[in-house]
């Protein structure tokens, strides 16, 4: 019998990671053909009471962290004949000792990493937090000598909106670090995902989400772009494994292919559309001015995270989330997973229900990823 390969997942406890562990240990994906030749190593920040490089059953690992797969959807119960997986805990992207040893024999790596919101001191771009870490990832990626690194990035803001738009650093890192991942070939193979906006900012950060407006009797959601201004949206937590499995079953050939995950690009009028029917309340979209949205939208954020959030939308409302082609290219990540048989993406409607999300609820907490 072959001996399998090793898949690492960065940030196995956040929403990224979680997704793709979950979706690699389900049918259909862990029955197809590339999929199955992977036996998975969970890799996290946090500290658990296991041994460092423990290979552990798939129940344990779902206790520790307090989490279970999603199986209320067709097609995604947990395939019992992959019922181990290797965990290594307290990876530090900023310490190579922890890495090292954690990407030890692995063939393939999803790399996810946490987004920086500070502005970059430096003159140099690159000496951004975040860039960093994927320095070091890659770093110990080529040392350990992995085939194949599949990156979760995003547009290059300022290069789309040719330089109008400077600001949006969580973006530009992101797409830094694509470019530095793939000036590396053909000493490793690289193939990226940009996923769309995720369906949980709505439950997450609260200058998106509807609030009670006693003047109309209504929920309204503000942001000084259109409501007709398009966004990209996907349940990261429950989909992206969908994607990174279809990438994987496709095979990685080295070219750097990039796929945009999301379910679809959604109006923010619809959005707001979408919030009534689930709710069964009057809630709308209203745009105000870009000074209302600083003052009383993003009222206590920091003045660079104001200047990321407004010129994010901006660039959004102007220029796409990843330009004039962004529908095209939501269609075709789509049709990769329909094509390797992995289900249907869950839709905003659904992604509301499965969080029993209610109106005038609190922000939930983040879980980028650990």
């Amino acid at each position: 019998m072959t001996e399998k390969k090793i898949l690492a997942v960065f940030g196995a406890t956040g929403q990224q990671g979680g997704s793709v562990i979950n979706q690699l240990v389900s049918e259909p994906a862990a029955s197809l053909p590339n999929i199955s030749q992977f036996h998975l190593r969970a890799l996290t920040s946090r500290s658990l009471p296991i041994s460092s490089a423990s290979s552990i059953p798939l129940e344990q690992w779902y206790r520790l962290i307090g989490s279970s797969p999603d199986t209320d959807t067709d097609n995604n119960t947990t395939n019992n004949t992959t019922n181990t997986i290797q965990v290594t805990p307290q990876v530090d992207f900023h310490t190579p000792s922890t890495l090292l040893p954690a990407l030890k024999d692995v063939h393939t790596a999803f790399i996810m990493t946490t987004p920086s919101f500070t502005p970059v001191t430096s003159d140099d771009p690159n000496s951004s937090k975040e860039f960093l870490a994927v320095q070091n990832i890659l770093s110990a990626a080529l040392a350990q000598k992995v085939d194949t690194v599949l990156f979760s990035t995003l547009p290059n803001i300022t290069e789309l909106s040719s330089g109008k738009y400077t600001h949006v650093t969580p973006f530009d890192d992101k797409a830094r670090a694509e470019a530095y991942i793939r000036s590396l070939h053909p000493q490793i193979k690289s193939a990226f995902l940009s996923l769309g906006f995720f369906m949980s900012n709505w439950l997450t950060q609260g200058f998106l989400a509807p609030r009670y407006d006693e003047d109309t009797d209504s929920w309204v959601m503000r942001l000084h772009v259109t409501g007709g201004t398009g966004i990209p949206l996907v349940d990261a937590g429950r989909d992206t494994g969908k994607f990174v499995a279809a990438i994987l079953e496709r095979g990685v050939d080295g070219t750097g292919e990039a796929v945009l995950a999301a379910e679809g690009v959604y109006a923010l009028d619809g959005i707001a559309e979408v919030f009534s029917r689930h709710t069964g309340q009057r809630v709308r979209y209203e745009q105000v001015t870009v000074e209302e949205f600083r003052e009383t939208g993003l009222k206590g954020f920091p003045e660079s995270l104001k200047d990321v959030l407004v010129e994010g939308y901006s660039a959004l409302e102007e220029f796409g989330h990843a330009g004039k082609e962004t529908g095209a290219l939501v269609e075709e990540g789509k049709r990769l997973v329909r094509e390797c048989g992995l289900g249907e993406l869950v839709s905003l409607e659904e992604f509301l229900k499965k969080e029993g999300y209610v109106l005038g609820e609190g922000p939930r907490s983040k879980q980028w990823g650990s």
